[in-house]
């Protein structure tokens, strides 16, 4: 028999968070197919707490939280561990403005819902509202702006953070 620690940490990790990332697709699929339509709003309910969680896991971990390139790193971070090594992009941030982008390119969600066959633009409320809510908790002063989504058709997401007005 195998035990637990002879499968390669990265192997336990990305089974786990494939297992994670497919969840909320399987989930929104029971939901439709026992009730209709109504209950999109439910995921978002649902990745709304996902999204809360990343003040905890920011304090936890000590991250900084003091401007926009702060918030942005801190959440691309969350994300990857949260979502797993699948999530992949990239922080930039703007040299003389409080403002940082996130571009995401490889978006593990995206990528179970093509397996399964799922609609991706089903995916997008969700996905906004976890991502408004995990700004949001890492630093009230910050909100995002929504560029493009892969989810959508986009080549690749782009989100940015900036402070509220």
């Amino acid at each position: 028999m195998v035990e637990m620690n002879q499968i390669p940490a990265e192997v336990r990790w990305s089974l786990a968070t494939r297992a994670t990332t497919a969840i909320p697709i399987a989930y929104g699929r029971a939901i439709r197919g026992r009730f209709g339509s109504g209950f999109e709003d439910l995921d978002e309910e649902v990745w709304e707490e996902i999204g809360k969680s990343q003040a905890g896991l920011a304090r936890a971990f000590n991250f900084p939280l003091r401007d926009a390139g702060d918030v942005a790193r801190a959440f691309g971070t969350l994300s990857v561990l949260l979502l797993g090594p699948e999530l992949q992009g990239e922080v930039k941030v703007a040299e003389g403005r409080d403002c940082a982008a996130l571009y995401t390119t490889a978006c593990p969600m995206v990528s179970r819902a093509r397996e399964v066959g799922e609609e991706t633009n089903s995916l997008c409320p969700a996905c906004r509202a976890y991502t408004a809510t995990a700004v949001s908790s890492l630093n009230p002063e910050y909100g995002v702006t929504y560029r493009s989504g892969i989810c959508v058709g986009d080549r690749r997401c782009e989100v940015q953070i900036e402070p509220r007005r």
